[in-house]
């Protein structure tokens, strides 16, 4: 019976390690950059149908945090503008002005962003009404 590992052995089991992470750790990147768009486009939807059923009802919106309450981690939200940073480049901004509802996404902020305007949030003006 060996008390111990070889050093062949050991070297053996790092390389094999080194191989699976060099496909793992891209894979993992990639599905959480899918995760994080995935909960910011399912918050823009909610905000908007929030926003637009507040103001229908209230005919007036004040703060954003009055209608809807995000993930601080994600949300930077500041009265009437709720901004997502993505490596500290603003990402996305969503801002309420004239009764409409502001979409701004930046095309050169990130992965996230990229996938956000894949799946279909892109910059664009939505009437409150």
């Amino acid at each position: 019976m060996k008390p111990a590992f070889s050093l062949m052995e050991l070297i053996f089991a790092i390389v094999i390690i080194g191989i699976i992470s060099t496909f793992a750790i891209p894979k993992y990147m990639d599905t959480r950059n899918q995760a994080l768009a995935s909960t910011i486009q399912r918050d823009v939807i909610s905000t908007i149908n929030s926003l637009q059923s507040h103001y229908l009802i209230n005919r007036k919106i004040d703060n954003i945090d009055d209608v809807i309450t995000l993930n601080s981690k994600n949300w930077n939200i500041d009265g009437k503008t709720m901004k997502f940073f993505e490596d500290e480049k603003e990402c996305l901004v969503l801002s309420i002005v004239d009764k409409q509802i502001s979409i701004e996404v930046a095309k050169d902020a990130g992965d996230v962003c990229n996938e956000l305007i894949n799946r279909g949030i892109n910059t664009q003006v939505i009437d409150l009404i």
